[in-house]
């Protein structure tokens, strides 16, 4: 199972390579969320049945929140060998990219403009990939670092050759 993180668009295009479903959180918030806290439960839920999935696929979130200790152990019990890729972008270029987003996805709480919201999201999935996901023995965990010039496809380049695709 392929466990990406951070903002990068390829998975989809990884998981039509593979053969592997694909899933991610904003995926699971657009098709189960209606922007109340009920809906919001409902794409959680829905999430993390597929974290729990004993079959490979490629799931995609960016690794904090107040449910990464529930995806973790989902992901444990799986049972399935799990990679983390761990994409990292400067903050800036991240902030660009979330701005530029074209999905409207369902939240029920208001998130600050992007540019105070992903500063406080960045700070929070580094957080969470040192005490969560780089110290996980199950895992193999990969961090990637990218410039802020690096294209999706020389993003994707590396994903694969982590994934050993040809």
């Amino acid at each position: 199972m392929f466990f990406i993180h951070r903002f990068f668009s390829g998975n989809p295009v990884l998981a039509q390579e593979t053969g592997l479903p694909y899933t991610s959180i904003d995926e699971c918030r657009i098709r189960y969320d209606d922007g109340t806290g009920e809906g919001e439960e409902r794409a959680r839920v829905n999430f993390l049945d597929e974290c729990r999935r004993p079959a490979p696929g490629i799931l995609e979130f960016c690794g904090m929140g107040p449910h990464v200790v529930e995806v973790r152990d989902d992901l444990l019990s799986s049972t399935v060998p799990v990679l983390v890729i761990w994409l990292v972008l400067p903050l800036e270029t991240c902030i660009a990219r979330a701005s530029q987003r074209q999905k409207t996805i369902p939240y029920p709480f208001p998130w600050a403009p992007v540019e105070d919201s992903i500063p406080l999201i960045y700070d929070g999935i580094d957080f969470a990939w040192e005490i969560v996901w780089s110290e996980e023995p199950a895992f193999h965990a990969v961090r990637q670092q990218f410039p802020g010039t690096a294209s999706v496809d020389e993003m994707y380049s590396a994903v694969r050759e982590t994934c050993l695709l040809p």
